[in-house]
């Protein structure tokens, strides 16, 4: 810390040797010099255009840069108000430069909050967008589960021999999205519990009992599929509600996984 703050030191007296002493700003310093009282406009022409006279027996006609060797105390003095009239605080450009440990430590402190800002906003980004992508995926597949079962229902009360596999393939998409369904728990339990109960599983019956079922028969079966499919499908969709509905479900239900819509009739 002592050897920081010594750098700092040494910093803000090159930034006014460079600053006062400078073309542009000698005359300034001079003037400044003259209103604060702690030199003497010299008699004649003595020194030249910038020379200046210390008063006091140690005192005499110097030149600015006489004055700022031999003088340093009284030099920073003037050359700080100086830079500060100019809107220039004295060792500013030391500190931003990071000529001292407090100018170093503010530049990482800087430097280690934009990169912790910057990857909070690209993780963020990151999940927002995978859960935008993994939200259409899901809507998809909800659709094309409803879509390959309504053709396979319809098929079966024609013909109880129907293909089963494309209602199997549509349900098993469907089924795996649902279990990445993210937290809170009761959700994903919501969503496990829907991916279990989803229809479809396995073929509708040609036969009960020992005996064919007739076309009635059929249609009874498939529009109790068509049924529970309307009501899962609306299920999913309230999987997506926000994470405290979820939460509050959970507490309701003491533990227990809840459906994803409440009861059903």
């Amino acid at each position: 810390m002592t050897a920081g703050q010594a750098a700092a030191d040494s910093g803000r007296s090159d930034v006014r040797l460079v600053y006062c002493l400078a073309d542009e700003h000698r005359g300034e310093l001079r003037d400044a010099a003259l209103r604060i009282g702690v030199v003497r406009r010299p008699q004649g022409p003595a020194g030249g255009a910038d020379a200046v006279e210390v008063p006091g027996p140690k005192g005499g006609v110097r030149s600015l840069d006489e004055w700022a060797e031999k003088h340093r105390g009284d030099f920073e003095r003037v050359c700080d108000a100086v830079m500060a009239a100019a809107g220039d605080p004295p060792g500013a450009t030391a500190d931003k430069g990071g000529g001292g440990l407090g100018g170093y430590l503010d530049g990482v402190l800087l430097l280690a909050t934009g990169a912790v800002l910057t990857l909070v906003g690209q993780m963020t980004e990151r999940r927002s967008a995978e859960r935008r992508t993994y939200g259409r995926q899901l809507t998809a597949a909800v659709r094309e589960f409803r879509r390959i079962a309504w053709l396979y229902l319809t098929a079966y009360e024609q013909d109880p021999e129907t293909d089963h596999s494309e209602a199997l393939r549509a349900r098993e998409a469907l089924s795996g999205l649902l279990a990445l369904v993210p937290g809170p728990a009761p959700r994903r339990a919501a969503a496990r519990h829907l991916a279990d109960s989803l229809p479809l599983a396995d073929p509708l019956p040609r036969s009960r009992d020992g005996r064919l079922l007739q076309p009635h028969e059929r249609k009874n079966e498939a529009d109790a599929v068509r049924t529970t499919v309307d009501r899962q499908t609306r299920d999913v969709a309230d999987l997506r509600r926000p994470a405290p509905v979820w939460w509050l479900r959970g507490s309701r239900h003491g533990g227990r996984p809840p459906s994803a819509g409440g009861q059903h009739g």
